[in-house]
């Protein structure tokens, strides 16, 4: 498990000693004088020094001050300082996908976070790609010249993202110049400046960069022919989403919503729904086994298509 290797020996150890996968593992959380504890595919475990899951945190590791340290240290390549920006912003990506989010004592200056101090909370969000995925999807909405703008939502936690990064894939694959904004790391988990998620031979990355701006700068660099962004909503990605559809780029984004009604509670997307911006909307849902398909609407709401996959 090469995230292991990410962690100082103690809790190496512990994980390693507990069986658990890489394949299943979602996060690793890590609160100074709090119970080791994962997000695993089949729930919470907490863990004791033996890798044993426990039921209360009097029986389990309790992570220390070094066990947070010798991980920033570890994960920074003993060069934190070097990380203050991607800190400040409360996460980095490193090797592999993995994005580290921190949480400690903000310093303020103008009303803006000057830099992160006494870091005492990580979270490790374990990176997973899922190939193929989406190829069912890719075949009911792309193909023979069509191409829609495409808007998939679900709740958190509904593989949204994951549909997304897939997409993009079998889209750049099937000769399409694909432009990504990528606001906060999570599609193609850019580290140093290369995705570690494989988003396709003609796919360009802005990474880091409000996506609005992203988008813009994309259209106006890179010329591509499909733009996509994760979970847009707010009143600049509009500004942006007209400005692709007026050069004849299409664009494929995810949103927050379990539903159409919900989606259109947020009067952004409603006003992009109004507008008729999206041609067709995919709901995702969550499944025993994983996520899937759950509908594809048009742009006007009628439903064309219901399954699972």
């Amino acid at each position: 498990m090469r995230i292991a290797w990410m962690l100082p020996e103690p809790l190496r150890e512990i994980l390693l000693a507990s069986g658990i996968s890489e394949q299943t593992l979602r996060e690793i959380r890590l609160r100074t004088g709090r119970g080791f504890l994962l997000e695993t595919a089949e729930g919470e475990r907490l863990l004791n020094r033996n890798g044993r899951k426990v039921f209360t945190e009097n029986e389990a590791y309790r992570v220390t001050e070094a066990d947070i340290k010798t991980s920033l240290e570890l994960l920074t390549g003993y060069s934190v300082y070097a990380f203050e920006e991607e800190l400040r912003q409360g996460y980095f990506t490193v090797e592999g996908g993995h994005r580290i989010g921190v949480a400690g004592h903000a310093v303020l200056e103008g009303g803006k976070v000057l830099r992160l101090t006494q870091i005492s909370f990580l979270n490790f969000r374990v990176a997973h790609e899922c190939k193929e995925c989406s190829r069912k999807l890719f075949q009911r909405l792309y193909g023979e010249g069509r191409y829609y703008h495409t808007l998939l939502f679900a709740p958190a936690g509904c593989g949204k993202t994951t549909f997304l990064r897939d997409l993009i894939r079998l889209l750049s694959n099937a000769g399409l110049r694909v432009g990504v904004a990528d606001e906060r790391s999570e599609l193609a988990a850019c580290h140093r400046g290369i995705p570690q998620h494989d988003l396709g031979m003609r796919t360009d990355v802005m990474d880091g960069c409000p996506k609005a701006e992203a988008m813009r700068m994309l259209l106006r660099s890179m010329t591509p022919q499909i733009l996509a962004a994760d979970e847009i909503g707010m009143e600049e990605d509009v500004f942006a989403i007209r400005a692709a559809a007026g050069s004849g780029c299409k664009v494929i984004a995810s949103a927050h919503g379990g539903t159409l009604d919900e989606l259109q509670k947020n009067p952004v997307l409603r006003k992009l729904w109004e507008e008729r911006r999206f041609e067709r909307y995919v709901r995702l849902e969550k499944t025993e086994q994983s996520f899937g398909v759950r509908a594809i609407y048009d742009g006007d709401g009628k439903e064309l298509y219901g399954w699972s996959i």
